[in-house]
């Protein structure tokens, strides 16, 4: 890999795809069976699913955008209010959490350099990358001269 082409993280759509499809399709089995059956405990169930499928396809509705953009200039994430970027110099910090039990997963962690703002884009099996591989990516782009 060329080291001026940019370092990303995708979601892994077709994950993403196959969880949504296979909620959805629980779901509507629990549904019908629900309506079949006059029960009320499988349709709670059946929604519950449709709900945890959603965020889950909503993810899918642009697979060609990523999550996080590293290259010799600084470093590009999606937040919840659209795009971050920085530059290595506003950085105060860089680095790749491992999972933490079941809290928190993996992740890359962006500290600003004044430590009151903190973004992080996860890591792990909905995405791309591994931690191992964000490590030494983001080691060889950022570099003691960004500093």
């Amino acid at each position: 890999m060329n080291d001026r082409e940019p370092f990303e993280i995708h979601r892994r759509i077709g994950l993403l795809v196959t969880l949504a499809l296979l909620a959805l399709a629980v779901a509507g089995g629990l549904g019908w069976f629900a309506y079949d059956r006059r029960e009320v405990g499988p349709a709670v169930l059946a929604g519950v699913l449709v709900l945890l499928a959603l965020p889950l396809l909503r993810g899918c509705l642009d697979p060609r955008t990523p999550l996080f953009v590293a290259d010799d200039h600084g470093v590009r994430l999606q937040s919840d209010d659209g795009w971050i970027g920085l530059l290595w110099s506003e950085m105060g910090d860089v680095r790749v959490e491992r999972r933490d039990g079941l809290r928190h997963g993996a992740r890359v962690k962006v500290i600003s350099i004044d430590g009151r703002r903190m973004h992080a884009t996860p890591l792990g099996v909905a995405t791309t990358v591994t931690p191992q591989r964000a490590e030494s990516e983001l080691a060889r782009r950022r570099g003691p001269a960004a500093y």
